[in-house]
This record gives structure tokens, sequence and C-alpha cells, in this order.
């Protein structure tokens, strides 16, 4: 099983803190794709934006899979993520994986004077941007006349030399899972981002996800298309961070995500219990700078 670290902090050096996990063992590193999104309630937070620290993860690094996790379909042109992850795709040796994803913070949408799309238009909307990425990928061109694109693009070269990345989608509810997958070469599984459907969750809806809930999600891809490989998104802590302090008063006996925080071999075993589940990889959000050094120890026999 691979094990992915997340960058969402501004302010350290994309290119560093990737070759820092790279040399931890850490099979991929990716960065999110958000202007900023609310700090607890009292400020919004800027993000390294993500085609440039992207850039700058992939000229630090040699071994490890770089991810976009997950380019914002909300404020994204299919098109341009098309033209980014192949390029991406070269500068990288091709080590890129093209992660798209449907987009969920109202928040940074209202603040910047942007349309947020009610749940149906946003699944909807972030389908047929599956769709276009796919056909761009396997043909060149694309003509896909839909509700929420009208695309209509020759033959394009240019990128002959270079074999398309593979295309992840983060499926959370029964809509995109069904229209999604069976354009992706990887689903993650993200039963968190069920909880902010409207655009925005106060945390204690996460805590309280049961186990069943992911194994319901598992049966609905395999029901889809069997064969296509699996990843989890896994929201960790281990310390005394803002996120742990908040969410573990609020965990039930089975929450999912409940074992995914506290100490350091406990989160560990869990996260390595998820391959039981037919888990492939899992990829790491946490608000703990230090979670990944820590981890890292317990989960790979060495560092590279």
């Amino acid at each position: 099983m691979e094990f992915l670290a997340n960058l969402v902090e501004p302010d350290v050096d994309p290119g560093t803190w990737a070759a820092t996990r790279e040399a931890e063992g850490w099979d991929a590193v990716a960065v999110a794709d958000h202007y900023f999104l609310d700090n607890g309630g009292t400020q919004l937070r800027w993000y390294p934006h993500l085609w440039v620290a992207a850039s700058q993860m992939a000229a630090a690094t040699e071994r490890v899979q770089l991810s976009s996790s997950f380019a914002n379909n909300l404020f994204r042109s299919p098109i341009e993520f098309v033209q980014a992850s192949l390029t991406m795709q070269r500068v990288s040796g091709g080590r890129w994986n093209a992660g798209l994803g449907a987009g969920w913070a109202r928040a940074e949408m209202d603040s910047t004077g942007q349309v947020y799309p009610a749940p149906r238009q946003r699944a909807d909307r972030y389908i047929e941007a599956i769709k276009v990425v796919r056909q761009l990928f396997d043909t060149g061109q694309c003509v896909l006349e839909g509700e929420h694109y009208n695309i209509n693009v020759p033959e394009c070269g240019g990128f002959e030399d270079v074999t398309p990345p593979p295309l992840i989608g983060s499926l959370a509810g029964p809509r995109t899972i069904a229209g999604g997958t069976p354009y992706l070469d990887w689903v993650e599984l993200m039963p968190a981002m069920a909880t902010a459907r409207n655009g925005n969750s106060d945390g204690t809806d996460l805590a309280t996800i049961p186990k069943t809930r992911l194994v319901e999600m598992i049966d609905q891809v395999r029901r889809v298309e069997e064969d296509v490989k699996l990843c989890f998104g896994a929201v960790c802590g281990i310390g005394d961070d803002p996120m742990s302090q908040f969410l573990t008063p609020h965990f039930t006996e089975d929450s999912l995500y409940g074992g995914l925080f506290g100490s350091p071999e406990k989160v560990a075993e869990n996260l390595r219990d998820l391959e039981s589940y037919g888990i492939s990889r899992v990829s790491i959000v946490t608000a703990d700078p230090h979670l990944f050094e820590k981890l890292a120890p317990l989960l790979f026999e060495s560092g590279n």
C-alpha cells in the first residue's frame, strides 16, 4: 500500500518540503487547490498555489510520485487542467498523478464573487469535466455538448511524446461514483466530503461517520468498475493541533476517522489496516505540521 502526504501550509518552501518527504520514504506528495479556507472561524488562510508548488516539488525530487489533491473544478477549466497535467507529466519525468476534484468550499467562492452551484449541479459539472479530461488524455481531442460544458477541441499536437498521467477523482456520493468512476484510473473515496455537501462543515459530522460508510462506498464503486484502483482520503492527527483537540471529544465508538487520531503508533496501525478494505493508497491530510515526520518511521522500513 502507498502513502501520500499532502501539503496545505503556505509558509513552507514546497520543494524543500517535498524533498524531505521523499527522504522519509513517502510514496507520493500532493498539494491542495484552494485560494484560502476558513481557519477556525477567525480568519482566512492562504493555500500554496497548486501549479507553482507542484512544479517546485517536481524540480526538488527524483523518485516520489506527485499529484494535485485535488484540482478545484469550481474555478478551473478542465482544458487548463489537461494542459497543466500534461506539462507536469513532462517536467516530472512521468511522475504526475492528475487529481481532479469537484470543489466544495462555499466560503472561497462567495468571498471572490463566484457562484457556488447547488449540490446536484456541482456533481453533474464535475462528471462532465472528468469526461472532458478522459477524452483529451486518450485521444488528444474532445467533443462534448453538456449542460455545463460545450467543448469542441480538435486534435492538438505537442505532447505526443508524453504518456498521459493516471486520472484520479475524489468521489463522495452515489451520483459522482456512478457518473465518474468509469472514466477514472483511481478513485479516491472521501466520506468526509459528504459532510460538506452544502459547502461547509463544522467538523463534528466528520467525527461521527461510521466505518460502514467506507464499506458502502467501496461496494458502490466496485459495482460500477471492479478493477479501478482505490485510494482513501484520511484526515489524521497525532498531537495537540487544533483539529485533534476539536474532533477527539466527538468521536464515536465505530467512527471511521476516530482511529486516525491519537498516538503515532495507533494512527500508523489503523492506516495500514485500510489495506484490508482493498485500499491501494492512503492520502493523508493533517493540521499537524509534524505528523509526516513522526509517522514515516512507522510506515516505512527506511527512508530513500
